[in-house]
């Protein structure tokens, strides 16, 4: 038996969240529902520019792989979590959240360097877009993996995001290295359209050897196959891991396992913040599947939970609440 049950890696990142209008992105030059990377400056400006439009911001700690492993242990999984915050404000709320989830983490926090921030724009049509300063997260190193951490681990589950940095990507490489010399399953997220499309050769590197579990969105499916044709996808990621998860939106998910096809049907949902409801996917996900249960079921739990995820503004949900649909959910 392993102690931990899902490790997560990722840029330790505080999220700060506003609601906006579609114009501001058109000022900013931004595509809507993509993610970003901007220097301090750049997102600095953009901050200063969302509080004089629209006001006082919701945060949290945050990052794609970080939000997974929170909705994965307030459901009742044992996590851990391997990131970099600077010792700074923004990295001791980071730290702060994570103790009172119940996460064990190795944040290394670095007396120089400034923690990283994204800065999270939820459209009137519930969609989000992302400006990213890295900040310190993007300095993880090879060096800086502990193998007792990755050994002691059921599932490590990386974000694709870790590609935009040199040093987290050979981090990245270390880590998947280090699972499969200790039975670990590796299971990764493409993160973003634009990550997947600018690093591409970065996650197929990581997947040079076949994977446990691939997470995407369809549009980061369609991205990464390089086709439109959602048989040509699936065919093509299939070959990559052992078990795929295709996030449709409001219409499900597609689970693609030992040669199966599976269609997961949506939960109806009034949406008003998208923001994180793939991590929360991927969370509720693999924490049925640590659990014992079938990829179709976790699944399915996994779109019911992120049925409700978005229908709450920001990334995650009241601790009580994950434990409430999850009762919910196992009367259906």
């Amino acid at each position: 038996m392993k102690k931990i049950n899902i490790l997560g890696v990722g840029n330790a990142l505080v999220d700060i969240q506003f609601s906006i209008k579609d114009n501001f992105l058109e000022k900013l030059g931004l595509k809507k529902g993509t993610m970003d990377l901007k220097d301090p400056e750049e997102q600095k400006n953009t901050h200063s520019k969302l509080i004089k439009t629209f006001g006082v911001s919701k945060d949290a700690c945050g990052g794609s792989a970080t939000n997974t492993i929170y909705a994965a242990s307030i459901l009742g999984s044992n996590c851990s979590f391997i990131g970099k915050v600077a010792d700074d404000s923004n990295g001791n709320f980071y730290i702060d959240n994570l103790n009172k989830a119940g996460i064990k983490n190795d944040c290394m926090s670095e007396s120089k360097g400034v923690s990283g921030n994204c800065l999270i724009m939820i459209s009137p049509d519930a969609e989000r877009t992302m400006s990213t300063f890295l900040g310190i997260s993007s300095e993880l190193q090879k060096i800086d993996i502990k193998e007792e951490l990755v050994s002691e681990a059921e599932i490590v589950y990386l974000e694709g995001y870790l590609a935009s940095s040199d040093s987290c990507n050979e981090a990245s490489n270390e880590i998947i290295r280090l699972a499969n010399e200790n039975k670990t399953k590796v299971a990764i997220s493409l993160s973003d359209p634009n990550i997947v499309e600018a690093f591409k050769d970065r996650l197929e590197e990581w997947m040079e050897n076949k994977i446990d579990y691939l997470f995407c969105n369809e549009e980061e499916a369609k991205a990464f196959s390089g086709s439109s044709d959602l048989e040509i996808v699936k065919k093509e990621l299939s070959k990559l891991a052992e078990t795929c998860f295709i996030t449709r939106g409001n219409e499900g998910a597609i689970v693609i396992s030992n040669g199966e096809d599976i269609k997961i049907d949506g939960f109806k949902a009034n949406a008003i913040d998208s923001n994180g409801a793939g991590d929360m996917f991927a969370g509720a996900t693999l924490y049925k599947i640590s659990s014992g249960e079938s990829s179709k079921n976790a699944a399915k739990f996994g779109c019911f939970l992120a049925s409700k995820g978005v229908e709450n503004y920001g990334p995650r949900l009241l601790d009580e609440d994950y434990r409430k649909y999850q009762q919910l959910f196992n009367q259906i």
